[in-house]
């Protein structure tokens, strides 16, 4: 974790953090300039860009930890961890594997969208969209194998968990309504489609697709 005494360093830390976005490796210094000084011209911004990595090397205690090379700006991987290195590499394992360790690994390192709510800049969203969906896609491969295995517990609490991760998924409450009618849960089949059908409602201002009406309709025949 990156900790420092007195105010917060904002602009080392937007660096950091867009930097991270971009790849953390390989980042074009001119790029960088434009992302963090959009209004600064020619010499002013590269000597902006040249301060802010100075103070960004000194938070981290490391000069090496941020590499520049011939216009290009890498971490360090020898100096620094990342989260979403790790995280993405833990991804493609669980993506290649029917390993439930793999995922759930992966899940708990998982943090919920990239940094948070406490930046909107658009450099961010690609990286958080790539990140979100690909969890998704992992959750949503092991909850089917539960269900291919017939486990229909861990079907049931794999897509609770995804749709911590996705509450507009609406694949996951069908999947998870289906899951607690073959154990038996009525109830709890009937209480994910009222949430399903209030989420749906309050974030699109639409009704549940005619594949979510139909598994409701056969919970409400089977009574």
């Amino acid at each position: 974790p990156v900790r420092f005494p007195g105010k917060a360093q904002h602009k080392p830390l937007e660096m950091l953090k867009a930097l991270i976005a971009f790849g953390g490796r390989d980042v074009g210094v001119e790029r960088l300039a434009e992302t963090l000084w959009p209004d600064a011209l020619g010499d002013a911004a590269q000597q902006a860009f040249d301060t802010t990595l100075h103070r960004l090397r000194k938070l981290l205690g490391q000069e090496k930890a941020v590499q520049l090379r011939e216009g290009q700006v890498s971490l360090d991987p020898r100096c620094c961890w990342v989260d979403i290195w790790a995280l993405e590499r833990l991804m493609s394992q669980a993506e290649s594997s029917r390993s439930p360790e793999l995922t759930e690994k992966a899940l708990a390192l998982y943090q919920g969208p990239f940094l948070g709510q406490e930046t909107e800049q658009p450099w961010a969203i690609p990286l958080r969209e790539r990140l979100r969906s690909r969890i998704i896609r992992l959750m949503g491969k092991q909850c089917r194998q539960w269900e291919e295995a017939k486990k229909w517990r861990k079907a049931a609490e794999c897509y609770q968990r995804a749709l911590e991760v996705d509450d507009l998924a609406e694949e996951f409450y069908q999947r998870l309504m289906l899951s607690y009618q073959r154990m038996g849960r009525r109830t709890e089949a009937l209480a994910v489609y009222q949430r399903c059908r209030k989420i749906l409602s309050s974030v699109f201002g639409i009704e549940p697709s005619p594949e979510t009406e139909a598994i409701y309709k056969s919970l409400l025949q089977n009574q």
